[in-house]
């Protein structure tokens, strides 16, 4: 019985298999479960991290792009754009040529004022301006991330740089308007640089136009003391050659003579006549006679002196004396006129430089911008993703050709 019942035992007790762990299928075993996995996931594991190709990709692709998406998205600061368009639009009367400046061959040239506008608002004398007025450099280096600010240390090169890749100013050739856009860490700062740049632009464009006022007014103020000057010498010259000749207008003293002659003419052709009547019935020596031809004689002896005093060849005759008198106030009277004209035109220039000659015209006014326009994460993240790949693909061509080679 003993013996039965240690057989039935056995035969109640299971066997004990020993299972090779390496060589085990365990979905096979009996009461364990099968974990489903991911066939994404699988084919990552297969041909990502067990290929070698694969994890050339991780490692140039992935894994660059992985910490590009991090920063894009978790730690870029956002920027904020205050966008204006304006224009230079001179005052009425302003800007012209100035009355009376032709005269001395003096036409201000327009120049294109929206393109120096575009280069000044660039330029460093502005980002000087905007950093003492507003604390551009303070703004630039506190409030970003350490990637997307600007270093403590930065030089004056770096500086305006920077300041140069957070502005946007160009001429728009097909409404005649300068556009602006301007980036900052806060929206109320990038309105309040877009402001200040505006405002310093508007004074800009006036002291260019009262620099050349004033360049101008020089030179008209120089003109004026020439005109001056050749007024008084020739006056003094006219009134010279009047206390020279004796003569208040030789012009006037070859008429009163040339009257005078006519009149002399008049009386010899009466007296001839009348010499011919009385000879006609009295004889040549009668006295009426004799003193009618001594009348005759003294006329024409007269007449022979005023002809000589109008046009004596030995002296300056009243005719040479009127010629000369009509030069001298010819060029007096030019003189007069062009120092009148000067006159006017240095009023006028005077005027010019006191005005206000040009001023903004702002179409578009600076706005507080409610959603950051920088960083554009999509666009960036999609370029970088494509550079890496270009890149990746590059670098197994020419692994692959090495190898080719060698093989």
């Amino acid at each position: 019985m003993s013996e039965v019942n240690t057989e039935k035992s056995k035969e109640a007790t299971p066997a004990k298999v020993k299972v090779d762990p390496k060589k085990a299928d365990w979905n096979k075993l009996a009461g364990v479960k099968k974990k489903p996995q991911n066939n994404w996931l699988k084919l990552a594991k297969k041909y990502l991290f067990y290929k070698q190709a694969g994890r050339w990709f991780v490692g140039m692709v992935v894994v660059p792009w992985s910490l590009a998406a991090t920063y894009y998205i978790g730690i870029a600061s956002d920027r904020y754009v205050s966008d204006s368009q304006f224009m230079v639009e001179k005052n009425e009367g302003g800007g012209g040529s100035i009355d009376g400046l032709s005269l001395f061959g003096v036409t201000p040239q327009a120049s294109n004022d929206q393109k120096i506008l575009e280069a000044f608002i660039a330029s460093p004398d502005m980002m000087l301006y905007l950093d003492q007025q507003i604390g551009l450099k303070e703004h630039y280096m506190n409030l970003a991330d350490p990637l997307s600010r600007l270093s403590p240390d930065a030089s004056y090169e770096s500086f305006l740089k920077f300041y140069q890749e957070h502005i946007r100013i160009y001429f728009n050739d097909s409404n005649g308007l300068l556009e602006l856009e301007v980036q900052g860490f806060t929206p109320a700062y990038a309105q309040r640089l877009s402001k200040a740049i505006l405002a310093r632009s508007e004074a800009f464009v006036n002291e260019i136009g009262h620099k050349l006022a004033g360049e101008q007014l020089k030179f008209v103020e120089g003109e004026v003391k020439t005109a001056e000057a050749r007024l008084k010498d020739l006056t003094a010259k006219l009134l010279a050659f009047q206390n020279k000749t004796g003569l208040l207008s030789a012009t006037d003293q070859g008429a009163a003579l040339s009257g005078i002659m006519n009149e002399l003419q008049g009386e010899l052709v009466r007296n001839q006549t009348e010499l011919e009547t009385l000879t006609s019935y009295l004889n040549e020596n009668s006295p009426q006679v004799t003193a009618l031809k001594q009348r005759i004689a003294a006329l024409q002896s007269q007449i022979n002196k005023e002809t000589d005093r109008l046009t004596d060849d030995d002296k300056l005759s009243i005719n040479d004396l009127s010629a000369r008198q009509q030069e001298l106030q010819l060029d007096l009277d030019l003189a007069t006129k062009a120092y009148t004209s000067s006159l006017i035109a240095l009023e006028s220039a005077r005027t010019e430089a006191s005005r206000k000659l040009k001023q903004l015209v702002v179409v578009s006014s600076p706005q507080l911008s409610q959603d950051a326009k920088y960083p554009r994460v999509v666009y960036a993240l999609t370029n970088i993703l494509l550079v890496l790949i270009m890149l990746y693909a590059l670098i197994r061509m020419i692994r692959a050709t090495i190898r080719e080679h060698k093989d």
